[in-house]
């Protein structure tokens, strides 16, 4: 995006962002039901960054890009294995397992993703090619459709979403878009989330919001209102779906809270805020639900990672300038 566009989005931002006023005022207690801190080493986590939890199997899976692995905890969350180069996937950064069990991991240095079978044998390497762009496009996520089996794969700084066949042939691009007195300007897309309908969420960072789209790419609804106060995103990391609860969860590290919406976008209440001690976050940076519905955190600059389960009956009314947690 050109500095003109750019500038013209942060100034349409805080005319509409900041001036708004969030729809609610609350928080919900959350109840820790555990916290993830060590490898499969027994050593401690060294800033954990993307995670994925695995509902057929109940298994999490947490990158460790400072250690190019990806380690694996069983459904009670012990430790039990790590996947790396010995698996021939090279400093990976992402993970997400489709509903084959497939596993597909991406590496931002070697722009290239690995495919590994659900025996973790390694399936395929799909260059990150072939598309407008891509000399200079270092991949950072990645999401599979799995109605469609499109491969979604987010770029450092890249305000569109790059689209792959299972052939691994480019098939399209997804942007977040708006249009602001007949200019339409886009946001960098710093992250991507399907559900099992095939949805596409693409979390718009510079705008605030997330953008949802249909299995075949048609723009459905944005949600998210951009914002510093309760209830408002102020530069939104990642999202996760909870299609059990009828919730959506949005990660937001600069206002360290997790915000959650229903499945049509409506602000329902969030929880966190900058602290150490368990149900606080410090750069809480991806985010995903597990099978008990609990809200798993990656916790980045707290090392570690944060199993919590929202209280919804214990709706707590603050106000802007009270820390925005309370955790059991």
């Amino acid at each position: 995006m050109s500095y003109n566009k750019r500038l013209i989005t942060f100034l349409m931002l805080l005319l509409l962002g900041f001036s708004a006023v969030a729809e609610a005022q609350k928080v919900v207690s959350t109840k820790v039901h555990g916290i993830i801190n060590i490898d499969e080493a027994g050593r401690p986590l060294a800033y954990p960054g993307s995670i994925f939890y695995n509902k057929k199997s109940r298994e999490l899976y947490v990158v460790e890009p400072g250690k190019s692995k990806v380690v694996f905890y069983t459904p009670d969350y012990f430790p039990f294995m790590a996947i790396g180069r010995g698996y021939g996937v090279k400093d990976p950064v992402d993970i997400f397992v489709d509903s084959d069990g497939n596993f597909y991991l991406i590496s931002s240095n070697e722009q290239k993703i690995y495919i590994l079978s659900s025996a973790l044998i390694l399936k395929k390497v799909i260059p990150v090619k072939g598309f407008k762009g891509d000399n200079d496009f270092v991949p950072t996520h990645v999401a599979v459709n799995p109605v469609t089996g499109e491969i979604y794969v987010t770029g450092a700084g890249k305000d569109f979403v790059v689209c792959f066949n299972q052939e691994g042939r480019f098939t399209r691009f997804l942007y977040p878009e708006m249009e602001v007195k007949g200019v339409k300007i886009s946001s960098i897309v710093s992250n991507v989330g399907v559900d099992s309908q095939g949805r596409v969420y693409l979390v718009a960072l510079d705008f605030g919001q997330v953008y949802v789209f249909d299995k075949d790419g048609s723009f459905l609804f944005k949600f998210g209102t951009h914002g510093a106060n309760f209830g408002q995103l102020s530069q939104p990391s990642a999202v996760a779906v909870d299609e059990e609860n009828r919730r959506i969860y949005v990660c937001d590290p600069m206002r360290q809270a997790v915000l959650a919406y229903d499945m049509n976008g409506k602000f329902l209440f969030e929880f966190g805020g900058l602290g150490w001690a368990p149900g606080w976050f410090d750069y809480p940076v991806d985010i995903a639900v597990d099978s008990n519905g609990c809200v798993i955190v990656s916790d980045w600059l707290n090392q570690r990672i944060q199993i919590l389960k929202p209280q919804v009956n214990k709706v707590i009314h603050v106000e802007p300038s009270m820390p925005s947690n309370r955790a059991e």
